[in-house]
């Protein structure tokens, strides 16, 4: 007989990530605090942490939950996400409802697996409480909105569900159900570290991005409940060190302002940093503000940049100009806060000469800020944005399966489907990639294992050379990094999964 009150929540891996360091999962805590506020009891396995998983899931499914809640991004998590729901159902038919990134993008298309019963198509937090309830009462779901699921062979859609305009009525994350001691955040200092989010979604609308597609407004917590959040962590976890996870934490620069002076006068502080941040919201910020910033624990900041092409910059509409990145880069570079800037390249229509503007801007600003650094990242086009579309009209071929859509991994999406890069471009945007993750001594702190640490060191004096020189030519680091990565899969495979 079922337990009526008991889900099992489930975080797939999320690939060559895990390497780097490994976050709350924090979408999962998300749907969780309604039910566990409303008397559930919530197991979590977490793949990225538990090798022996199959074990481990076999002896949750024991305990007869009444649902088991999956989340995926696009891209590589979707294999993993796809083999524990295949394992799932090879010993049990238990309910399986998947959620997040992907399923929110594409939830008809999710659906449509033979081994997933229900998707969330939007927000989750009221939804996966209200599936429970539906299945432990044995009603009909047509009542739980914004779901898609099946019923005598069909796909049944209930409709839009709206969103959360007030996200401080939703209970606190339930962080008892981690093991918040074996999650690595980033090595900032002394004591444990945590990912806490103070506001969803993003005001700005860049043609590339994901964050207005999955949450149409940005929405933040009262100043006052994440300071509760933070104190908390620190006297049930003794977490010492905070990574804000907002798309935009100064989407209101009055709100801002206000949480970087409480946790300036914070008895015990923390160290920070954050995800998302415009260079625009920098330049507004005063002296004062600074002074208050450094005060409050500010460790690093990350600003997505994307290009250094002027025209690339416009074709995005990123909403800020380059002018306003220099600005906040030479604002920054008279205080000791490490700032991470983002940059992308493979856009349709970028030059050879336009990736090489961005490299040269990219250098400029670390030579401007000796705290900066720069990472570049291969742009992949994400559906529901304008530039998935325009994708397709360059010869993007979009997958049709929900299996298909785990080879779209940023760094290798171009091997099974068509795009306007030719060989040599993708060649070079891998390289250009690459060595921008070991160019800048900055970026140190990022690497939480001690093999990374290693590999780091080693590597680092070659990459930057190779990021200076712009000299991406015989890049055998490529192969290297391929065949550690296949003798690693290798033996996870064969010892442990």
């Amino acid at each position: 007989m079922k337990d009526n009150k008991r889900i099992l929540l489930i975080q797939p891996r999320t690939g060559s990530w895990d390497t780097m360091s490994i976050r709350f999962p924090e979408s999962l805590l998300a749907v969780a605090a309604v039910p566990c506020a409303n008397g559930y009891k919530i197991d979590l396995l977490d793949q990225r942490l538990d090798k022996k998983w199959k074990t481990k899931l076999t002896e949750f499914l024991a305990k007869n939950p009444i649902l088991v809640g999956l989340t995926s991004m696009t891209g590589e998590q979707i294999g993993h996400m796809i083999d524990i729901i295949n394992f799932i159902k090879t010993v049990s038919s238990v309910p399986i409802v998947f959620g997040g990134i992907h399923a929110i993008l594409l939830p008809k298309q999710s659906c449509e697996h033979p081994n997933i019963d229900i998707v969330c198509e939007g927000e989750g937090d009221f939804t996966l409480y209200e599936i429970a309830e539906s299945l432990r009462e044995k009603k009909s779901l047509h009542n739980v909105k914004g779901i898609y699921f099946k019923e005598d062979g069909e796909i049944v859609y209930t409709g839009k569900r709206d969103i959360i305009n007030d996200i401080d009525i939703l209970p606190m994350p339930p962080y008892e159900i981690l093991s918040v001691d074996r999650y690595r955040t980033f090595e900032i200092g002394e004591g444990g570290s945590a990912t806490v989010f103070t506001s969803v979604g993003c005001p700005f609308k860049c043609k590339f991005c994901a964050a207005p597609v999955l949450r149409p407004k940005w929405r933040s917590f009262s100043v006052e409940r994440v300071m509760d959040n933070i104190h908390f962590l620190q006297k049930e976890y003794n977490i010492a060190n905070i990574y804000f996870q907002d798309d935009n934490i100064a989407g209101s620069l009055t709100r801002f302002r206000k949480l970087i002076n409480k946790m300036a006068n914070m008895d015990k502080k923390v160290k920070w940093g954050a995800m998302g941040i415009r260079a625009d919201a920098i330049c507004k910020l005063t002296k004062e503000d600074f002074d208050i910033l450094l005060e409050s624990g500010c460790h690093n900041l990350d600003i997505g940049v994307e290009t250094g092409s002027r025209r690339i910059n416009n074709f995005v509409n990123k909403g800020e100009s380059m002018d306003h990145i220099i600005e906040a880069n030479n604002k920054l570079a008279s205080y000791p806060i490490k700032v991470k800037y983002t940059f992308m390249t493979g856009f349709p229509t970028e030059t050879e000469e336009e990736v090489k503007e961005s490299i040269d801007f990219a250098t400029s600003l670390c030579k401007a800020n000796l705290n900066a650094y720069v990472l570049f990242f291969i742009f992949v086009p994400v559906k529901g944005t304008e530039f998935y579309d325009i994708a397709i009209e360059y010869g993007f071929k979009e997958p049709k399966s929900l299996e298909e859509w785990k080879y779209l991994q940023y760094e290798k999406w171009h091997e099974k489907y068509p795009s306007w890069l030719n060989d040599e471009e993708i060649k070079r945007c891998r390289a250009v990639s690459f060595v921008s993750y070991f160019a800048n001594d900055n970026v140190r702190y990022k690497f939480t294992s001690l093999p990374l640490k290693i590999i780091f060191t080693l590597y680092n004096p070659i990459a930057k050379i190779r990021f200076r020189k712009q000299f991406f030519l015989f890049f055998i680091e490529s192969y290297v990094h391929e065949s550690i990565f296949k003798i690693k899969s290798f033996i996870e495979k064969k010892f442990y999964w």
